[in-house]
């Protein structure tokens, strides 16, 4: 509530209440009212009925920068329209969900996370935006998460998906709640994930049809190198495109993985070689153009020293020629890994090259 104020009179001392300066209609030059303008202490406002979710509205006004007459006439009409077009917000205003999704997606919490993270997100968000973009915040109900779910089932997609999509729903409406658009957003429970068949562990032959079968990828050379380092390092797929020349050593004998703390963990850390490791290593320093800082640049880098982003789709084209279809990028780490446990190494160690 606003109070009054007081005010001393010079001339006798006494003090009198001083009322705040009060909104009154603007008018034209003829002193008629112009509907929705009001002027208060000089300066002009645009009155405007907002939504307030519950079956009511209510008039809020917003202050205009104009300073005549006519430009203040001009920026109400403006702002009319961006009402109408949900750019403007207004006190009690409830984004729409595809307007909820940029705005969370601009936000610290978002851009916090890990660049695979949020595009992952932003792929699930955008099925979302599909199923209910165009619905206020504050009106999504517990059928719509329902119905996208029943939806997504029908296209064959599993129920670890599924979860996975509506754990980036969920993360966006708690933008929302701490924005105050929202108090309580809608929830349904995971879905009961079927365990993963377990994966048999590559073998030695496996791998080496993997390499030998290199040809039906256009990145051949490049890619069998990919997958030799991935087998002796036990590196990540997406770590291992991120290593620079300069992380290796090789005086030292040591890689240095995530040196921009770009890790699962957010830490880097470093593997010694051994002699296959040394070996990939060795052929790749020698082999990678000067112009690129990167272990495996990307082939289409043009001018922009950039490193690949991928190699799914000549691992695709590769298993494929090897008759080995289950085979990712992962089960390289997983033979890593089990080659430590078989020579004997402690699994401390094992677990430090792989964290």
């Amino acid at each position: 509530m606003r109070h009054n104020g007081t005010k001393s009179d010079s001339s006798t001392g006494e003090k009198r209440v001083v009322h705040p300066a009060r909104f009154s209609a603007a008018r034209d030059t003829r002193k008629r009212k112009i509907r929705g303008l009001w002027i208060r202490n000089g300066r002009f406002y645009a009155q405007m009925r907002v939504d307030m979710g519950n079956g009511t509205t209510k008039a809020v006004r917003v202050s205009l920068k104009s300073t005549t007459l006519d430009a203040a006439k001009s920026e109400m009409e403006a702002k009319r329209t961006e009402k109408q077009t949900g750019e403007l917000h207004l006190p009690g205003h409830r984004p729409k969900f595809s307007e909820l999704v940029e705005q969370y997606k601009a936000s610290a919490s978002f851009l916090s996370k890990k660049e695979g993270t949020q595009q992952n997100e932003t792929q699930a968000l955008n099925r979302w935006i599909e199923h209910i973009g165009g619905i206020r915040c504050d009106w999504i109900k517990k059928d719509s998460i329902s119905t996208f779910h029943d939806m997504r089932k029908e296209e064959g997609v599993t129920s670890r998906t599924i979860n996975l999509d509506t754990t980036a729903f969920n993360n966006c409406m708690k933008y929302a709640v701490a924005r105050g658009w929202i108090t309580t957003p809608p929830h349904l429970k995971k879905l009961k994930e079927d365990k993963p068949s377990r994966r048999p562990l590559l073998t030695r032959d496996q791998i080496d049809s993997i390499l030998a079968n290199a040809g039906a990828s256009k990145n051949k050379t490049q890619f069998a190198l990919y997958v030799r380092f991935l087998v002796a390092s036990g590196t990540r797929e997406q770590e291992a495109l991120k290593v620079r020349k300069a992380d290796v050593d090789m005086v030292r004998g040591v890689v240095r993985i995530g040196a921009d703390g770009d890790t699962k963990n957010r830490q880097g850390r470093d593997i010694q070689f051994n002699a296959s490791l040394r070996a990939v290593l060795q052929e790749l320093m020698d082999s990678l153009p000067s112009d690129t800082q990167w272990l495996f640049p990307s082939p289409q880098r043009g001018e922009k020293d950039i490193h690949a982003k991928t190699f799914r789709e000549s691992l695709r084209l590769v298993r494929k020629e090897a008759k080995l279809p289950w085979v990712g990028f992962h089960d390289f780490r997983h033979y890593f890994a089990s080659q430590g446990v078989m020579a004997g190494l402690d699994y401390m160690t094992i677990a430090k090259w792989l964290v």
